[in-house]
């Protein structure tokens, strides 16, 4: 790219950031909550498709049980009703000569708690407050739906063509375990050369994702018909044999490049979560959620886990029920093209070096282990502290934004090619 190119595009980028918060705006004020086995992504995406087909994009709203081979997809989580949660695809067509890429954002949130716990008492105002946009989804994931919807916006706006194709996708279902708007997109057939999963946070590049997924265990213990002490203690045994396995998780996660340096996955990558529902005074589930490092497998995680249950409890009985489809980890070359694509376009906006990582569970893996073609996560939204995703007063910055935007935009002309109309 020459120097007055690049100059164009950044100056375009920033005449279009009061159009660029408007329509995060917009998308952030659409609740779009997923509560499994359903969700509320239906309003939100009838939304996004009006406006890329205002655009002049090539656009298609599909639901996943209309696509034939999305019902026995390995990738499916039958658990999730995909009623009323439809996909959403805008292709803008190349002239055909270069590479293709794929743009792919979710339209779906975690629940909002307590409005009360938000500082407007509204957790989906879409408020703009000191350079920052507030709400459910601003930065986890309506953020990297604006930044899909812009791209060919700034282009257009900048007479670019491009000579291949760009795809944008946004998909329901991916909080709570879901993917199966993913999968719904993949068994659809679209097969870009490469992608950018917009769901990624602080700016970094992610070329690697951990999988993952769940296990209930039910345990039973002999009723004493009047207290639940026998099963508590039961439960506790389990409780102190899992943190024994955690710790093992620790190591193998430490000697991890992209996971041993970060604290916060020695806290959480091993089973972040524990619950437990007692059914009566001798019978209780809880369910224990792990995480796979790429390379990774299910089963033999399984296995070991499994076996190191073995002999928690010398009275009573358990079973484990694993969830029935795991997510699936995975991990890019750092090196590889489409990487150092990505990477020198974040370079050529911000003047910084990025910051090459591995993410947490989310859709990437299903790109990857699917789709068949490159996929790295990025995105703006605050991973912890202050305004992070999936927490009270969630917020993106601004600034942060329009860089990811002006990123975007730099990494899909150099991928696919472009010429000046």
């Amino acid at each position: 790219m020459n120097a007055v190119d690049i100059e164009t595009i950044k100056r375009a980028v920033r005449q279009h950031q009061d159009e660029a918060v408007r329509l995060l705006q917009d998308l952030v004020r659409i609740p779009s909550v997923n509560h499994p086995p359903t969700g509320d992504e239906k309003e939100v995406q009838e939304f996004y498709f009006r406006h890329l087909e205002s655009m002049g994009l090539e656009c298609e709203i599909f639901e996943a049980d209309d696509v034939p081979a999305f019902k026995e997809h390995p990738g499916r989580l039958k658990e999730h009703d995909m009623t009323n949660r439809p996909d959403v695809v805008g292709v803008c067509k190349g002239g055909g000569t270069g590479r293709s890429i794929l743009l792919t954002a979710h339209a779906d949130v975690e629940l909002p708690g307590d409005p009360a716990s938000w500082s407007d008492n509204n957790p989906f105002s879409g408020a703009v407050r000191a350079g920052r946009v507030y709400g459910r989804g601003s930065g986890d994931d309506k953020s990297g739906m604006a930044i899909a919807a812009m791209t060919p916006r700034i282009l257009e706006s900048v007479g670019v063509r491009l000579c291949g194709d760009l795809t944008i996708a946004s998909v329901s279902d991916e909080e709570q375990g879901g993917a199966n708007g993913t999968v719904a997109l993949l068994a659809k057939g679209y097969r870009p050369d490469a992608c950018i999963n917009l769901d990624g946070c602080n700016q970094d590049i992610y070329i690697a994702n951990l999988g993952g997924g769940y296990c209930n265990i039910d345990i039973r213990v002999a009723s004493s018909g009047f207290s639940t002490e026998d099963l508590l203690d039961c439960f506790n045994r389990f409780r102190e044999r899992i943190a024994e396995f955690r710790n093992i998780r620790k190591t193998d996660f430490g000697a991890h490049p992209y996971y041993g340096i970060e604290p916060r996955m020695s806290r959480s990558v091993a089973f972040a979560k524990v619950s437990l529902g007692v059914e009566d005074l001798s019978r209780g589930t809880f369910t224990v959620w792990f995480r796979l490092l790429p390379g990774e497998e299910p089963e033999p995680f399984q296995k070991r886990f499994t076996e190191f249950l073995r002999g928690v409890v010398d009275s009573g009985d358990y079973s484990l029920q694993w969830m029935p489809r795991f997510l699936p980890s995975s991990e890019i070359e750092d090196g590889h093209p489409f990487v150092n694509c990505l990477k020198d376009s974040f370079t050529l906006s911000t003047g910084r070096a990025p910051s090459v990582k591995g993410a947490g569970i989310d859709d990437t893996g299903f790109l990857n282990l699917y789709g068949g073609f490159p996929s790295i996560g990025f995105g703006p939204g605050n991973l912890e502290g202050e305004g992070a995703i999936h927490r009270a007063d969630e917020f993106v910055d601004i600034e942060k934004l329009m860089e990811c935007l002006e990123t975007v935009v730099f990494c899909t002309m150099k991928w696919c090619g472009y010429e000046r109309t």
